[in-house]
């Protein structure tokens, strides 16, 4: 499998304008990795991607109903995302609840209480969709009932990240009002 991720940040913004400025901003920005995270990224070898630090990506979201894991959903995943933007989306983390909040987001754009234009995801990882080498996805997602690993450093660098594209935001207030950014 080439689509293989670590842990990571990644801006999946509704438009794309909007996505890129997010990324551009946070370069410099210094994530947090542990030895808990460290630990497992190493079970994933021969998934050159997975044992990297984090890092700071644009990429899809697949958000589903219902919660899913192990290496055949994971292929499942990569295929319904390129399906669905036509080979331009590139499958990094998974999402139940963001398909609630953007269908809430949608009816209040609708009634002019919100501008769909304006919203953009940024999700932190914190565990993999998929098992390591020799661990069938029931194991593997047995073990997750401990916590997961990356937890920690997830819950950071949404901080680090987040904080710093919303300064950038505040600072500039008196334009993006008018204009969001990317426009």
């Amino acid at each position: 499998m080439d689509r293989d991720r670590g842990l990571l940040v990644t801006f999946t913004g509704l438009t794309q304008d909007l996505a890129e400025w997010a990324y551009e901003q946070s370069a410099g920005v210094e994530l947090f990795d542990n030895a808990a995270a460290q630990a497992l990224r190493a079970e994933y070898q021969g998934y050159p991607k997975a044992l990297a630090p984090p890092t700071i990506m644009r990429g899809d979201s697949l958000s589903a109903s219902t919660f899913w894991h192990g290496s055949y959903l994971n292929e499942w995943a990569n295929d319904w995302v390129a399906y669905w933007t036509e080979g331009d989306g590139e499958f990094v983390t998974t999402a139940v609840e963001d398909s609630g909040i953007l269908e809430a987001l949608r009816f209040l754009d609708k009634g002019g209480r919100v501008d769909f234009d304006r919203i953009m995801l940024l999700r932190t990882a914190s565990n993999f969709s998929m098992q390591p080498p020799g661990m069938t996805a029931v194991e593997s997602l047995t073990r997750e009932t401990e916590g997961f690993g990356g937890m920690l450093p997830a819950v950071e660098n949404l901080w680090r990240v987040g904080s710093n594209v919303a300064a950038k935001l505040v600072d500039d207030w008196e334009q993006r009002r008018a204009t969001p950014p990317g426009r």
